[in-house]
């Protein structure tokens, strides 16, 4: 699937969000609670891959990625791919909200960890797009982040 037409069906279903489940936001709901709504929208875009929050498994093994130059556990908050195989990694999303205090800056490196080609098969996981989302209750304030091959793009 060409990068632009993931980025064009992550768009429908950011739009989906805003138009029925902004109160998700105005609520000051978890970040979970906006993650796993996200995630439906998703699964409707993406049928032939499976959508899983919280996924932290990498083949039979738990999900390692280099943040920040250390390797860590990490559980992203959306994964787009097929279960037990690195051939299938799609998408994976990280997700805040502005009334999510925390340091976006982990998420980021969490992001190019997940779509770098790495040699070492631990980390290998080559997600072909990684996705930052930070929404806010006013969707012209949406931050949307694009990373290929371990490096932002726009």
């Amino acid at each position: 699937m060409k990068i632009s037409e993931i980025r064009r069906k992550i768009d429908y279903c950011i739009d989906r969000f805003y138009e029925n489940d902004i109160d998700l936001l105005n609520r000051d709901n978890y970040e979970v609670t906006i993650t796993a709504k996200f995630a439906s929208y998703l699964a409707s875009q993406f049928s032939s891959y499976t959508v899983d929050c919280e996924y932290n498994k990498h083949l039979a093994s738990k999900k390692d990625a280099i943040v920040n130059g250390i390797p860590r556990l990490v559980r992203p908050d959306i994964v787009i791919h097929s279960r037990g195989t690195n051939q299938r990694n799609l998408v994976c999303i990280e997700i805040k909200t502005d009334h999510n205090g925390d340091n976006r800056d982990e998420d980021v490196h969490k992001l190019i960890g997940m779509t770098k080609n790495s040699l070492d098969k631990k980390y290998a996981y080559n997600y072909t797009l990684g996705v930052f989302l930070d929404f806010y209750r006013d969707k012209s304030r949406l931050v949307k982040r694009f990373f290929i091959n371990g490096k932002e793009v726009t």
